[in-house]
This record gives structure tokens, C-alpha cells and sequence, in this order.
């Protein structure tokens, strides 16, 4: 246990597009109800991840303005950026000052606000996750990779496009009893088949939609005796960066190496999750992350999907509150809000979303396209 760090309260804002607020807003109002969660008023430390607000004119040293806001004096600020893996790696960095000793209960926020950008703008800014110089200037996206990536899969394994219908009917069939989920509704094939092209042949449909949003949590390292969900292992794995592995490979060699890890930290393995809050900011690193850590084999994940596999009475229940795709997707808080999804659920919190009898999951996020995969097993 002495390496254990346990969530003592959690806390999130409904996904949406909040007109009325800004990023240090919404940021602030789920790291108040985490703090009342835990019944704490008093952190040494405060850690913000946020991917996109610096390159969107937003508030730059978040954590410096949350903790101001909230009152908090004479605490240490970290603020962290890296790409739609910043909530998992916020997390990781929190549990290390922790187990270092440095610092004993921290506030780790997760925040994003994308509502104010244009479409146009908002895409260009997420593109700069990726190489900038050998892959942004010549017209690479986040949505245009996954494009890509989403033909080479269909060719190489021969499959039809609509079987990507079943990925996210997973998603908003558990979205729809989330009631902090943007898309509260369930998928009908017709919807899905008349949804509008973005990238031939990824649709609408197939990307989780932007929006702003926060989560938080408040963790400390566990006691002997605790109760609480606890991080039983963690890891974070970054390869060789760049879309064309990927989409050439059709493997997410970071996600299944960080799996590993933190499954060898933890002392259990796959089989012993309950449950799984993976990767699906798009429909391809959805199936790729599938498969990266062993739910389905190369090639399989969508037939397991259309089997049910993934379904919360499945054999492998995924995206439990309805991922990124029916929750909404606020990229820098994107793992937080996994996290916090996943603490409920192993509560017995979760309302309709329980999974019966839970007691481990496992959460990853990804970034730059897979380069970086974070990955924590709770417990």
C-alpha cells in the first residue's frame, strides 16, 4: 500500500457549450465540488491540465488562477499541457509528488473551454499536438489523420464502413443515462448512415464532439485501513511521434506498452478490470485502443463492438458513462473526467451506468495521435 494513492473526492461540470462562462470558471466550479466531495478545504497543492487554452488566447498558468480562486494560499501550482493526454499526465504528476513525499493531499484539475473558437480555428489548434513541422504545415489534422487512418483499416481488413455504426452506438447507448453527457440520445443506424462526411469515409458521426468542461479530484496517498478508490497503478508511455505509424501499422504501440505497465504495477491484469474508459476522441483511436490493450484481436474490435462485447452488461463494458463520443470531448480534461467517471462506478455511484459488482478499472488517454498513452488502474 505504501505506494497507493487513494481519491477522496471527485467532481465534474456537465459537457457542454457554456456561453456563459470561462475557462477559469468552469475549472473552478468542478474543483469546488470535488473539495466538497472530500470535505476538504485545504490542499498543499494544485495541478491543472489544459490542452488548448493558451493556443486559443485563453488563460495561460491555470493553476495559478484556480487556486487564487478558490482561495487557496501558499499552495504550489503546476499547470500541464500535453496534447489530450494532459488530464491523465496531471494525474501521474500529482501521485508522484505524493509517493516523493513533496506533498500530501492535491487538487488535480482538469479544464478545457472550446465553444469560443471557430470550427476552423478550433481544428488548427488541435493539429498542433501533432509534428508541427513535418506533418501541421502540410495540412494534417487530428480529424484528416483519422480519416486516413479509418480507409486503411477498412481496406486491410476487408470490412464495410457502416460496422463503425456499433462504436458509437456503444457510446450513446451509455451516454444517454449520463446527466453530464452533451448527446443524451442512443444511435439508430438511419442517424448514423445520413450523418455528414467530414473526411471520406469519417463522419460526424464517428469524432466525439467538442466542449467545454472540467473535472477534478482530490487525492492523497492511502492509508492502511482505506476504503477509497485507490490508483493501484499508473504508467505513461510515449514512442516514436507521427500519424503514419498509426495509419500504416494500424497499432498503438504506447497504448499497449502503458497498459502493461500500470496492469505489472497494479498486480492484476486485464482480466480483472470490470470495466474500461478508453481513448475515443475519433472512431479510429477508438478501435485501435481496443485492440492495443487485447479487448478484441487486429481487426476484431468492431465485430466485438456489433457482439455486444463492450455494452455495460458485456464481457467488456466500455465507455461506461458514454466516453468522449456521447459525454462531449474538452481535450485537457478529457482524462480527469475518465478518471472521475471510473471512481463512481467502483463507488456503486454510478446510477443506470453501474456495472454491476465493480471493483477494478482501467483508464487511458492518449496523445498526439497515440504517441502518448497514459494509462491508470483504479481500484
Amino acid at each position: 500500500m505504501k505506494n497507493r494513492i487513494e481519491i477522496v473526492g471527485v467532481g465534474m461540470t456537465r459537457a457542454a457549450e457554456e456561453w456563459e462562462l470561462g475557462l477559469l470558471d468552469i475549472a473552478i466550479k468542478a474543483a469546488g465540488m470535488a473539495l466538497d466531495d472530500a470535505k476538504c478545504d485545504k490542499v498543499d497543492a494544485v495541478v491543472v491540465a489544459n490542452a488548448l487554452g493558451g493556443a486559443l488566447g485563453d488563460q495561460q498558468n491555470l493553476a495559478l488562477h484556480v487556486a487564487s480562486g478558490l482561495g487557496l494560499e501558499q499552495v504550489e501550482t503546476f499547470s500541464v499541457s500535453c496534447d489530450e493526454a494532459s488530464g491523465g499526465s496531471a494525474v501521474r504528476l500529482a501521485s508522484a509528488l505524493i509517493v516523493s513525499g513533496m506533498h500530501e493531499t492535491i487538487l488535480v484539475v482538469g479544464a478545457e473551454k472550446t465553444s469560443d473558437a471557430l470550427p476552423d480555428m478550433l481544428e488548427t489548434v488541435r493539429a498542433a499536438g501533432l509534428d508541427s513541422a513535418n506533418e501541421t504545415s502540410f495540412g494534417f489534422s487530428p480529424t484528416i489523420a483519422a480519416a486516413l487512418g479509418m480507409q486503411q483499416y477498412l481496406s486491410t481488413y476487408k470490412l464495410d464502413k457502416e460496422l463503425f455504426f456499433h462504436i458509437a452506438k456503444v457510446a450513446h447507448a451509455h451516454g444517454a443515462t449520463n446527466r453530464n453527457a452533451m448527446f443524451r440520445w442512443t444511435l439508430e443506424p438511419a442517424q448514423y448512415n445520413k450523418s455528414p462526411i467530414v473526411a471520406t469515409p469519417l463522419s460526424v458521426c464517428d469524432n466525439a464532439p467538442p466542449c467545454d468542461g472540467a473535472a477534478a479530484l482530490v487525492v492523497k496517498k492511502a492509508s492502511a485501513q482505506t476504503s477509497r478508490v485507490c490508483i493501484l497503478g499508473s504508467a505513461n508511455v510515449a514512442v516514436e511521434k507521427g500519424i503514419v505509424h498509426p495509419i500504416t501499422r494500424l497499432s498503438l504501440p504506447a497504448a499497449t506498452e502503458s497498459a502493461k505497465a500500470a496492469w505489472s504495477e497494479s498486480g492484476c491484469d486485464r482480466s480483472a478490470m470490470s470495466f474500461f474508459e478508453l481513448h475515443d476522441s475519433n472512431a479510429f483511436l477508438a478501435i485501435l485502443s481496443i485492440e492495443a490493450v487485447g479487448l478484441a484481436e487486429p481487426g476484431e474490435a468492431l465485430m466485438r463492438a456489433a457482439a455486444g462485447d463492450f455494452h455495460l452488461k458485456g464481457p467488456s463494458p466500455l465507455w461506461t458513462f458514454g466516453g468522449h463520443k456521447s459525454r462531449g470531448h474538452a481535450p485537457g480534461a478529457g482524462g480527469i473526467y475518465q478518471i472521475v467517471e471510473a471512481v463512481l462506478g467502483l463507488r456503486g455511484d454510478a446510477g443506470e451506468n453501474q456495472v454491476l459488482n465493480a471493483d477494478k478499472a482501467m483508464v487511458q488517454c492518449l496523445g498526439s495521435f497515440g504517441a502518448q498513452a497514459v494509462t491508470h488502474v483504479l481500484g
